[in-house]
């Protein structure tokens, strides 16, 4: 069995570690990008909340962190991300 896991780190703290859910109506239920919002309403809405302006969110290229509707979440909070 595979689990995904999530956190973060940042200069004055870190976040729980979060097991993502599958995605049981995507194609061969694997995770998808409704997987990652439900991370980013648990885990980083509320983490955004708490830090000063200024402060960046960092990830990688894959394909859930990339989705419109990923993008357009950020957006709407006003967080800005950066990936390699």
């Amino acid at each position: 069995m595979k689990v995904m896991v999530w956190g973060a780190f940042w200069d004055t703290g870190r976040s729980g570690c979060y097991i993502m859910d599958r995605d049981f109506k995507s194609k061969k239920h694997r995770y998808s990008a409704n997987s990652y919002l439900e991370v980013l309403d648990a885990e980083v809405e509320p983490i955004f909340e708490e830090l000063d302006t200024g402060y960046l969110f960092m990830q990688d290229n894959a394909s859930i962190h990339t989705a419109h509707k990923v993008r357009d979440w950020f957006r709407v909070r006003g967080i800005t991300t950066i990936t390699d």
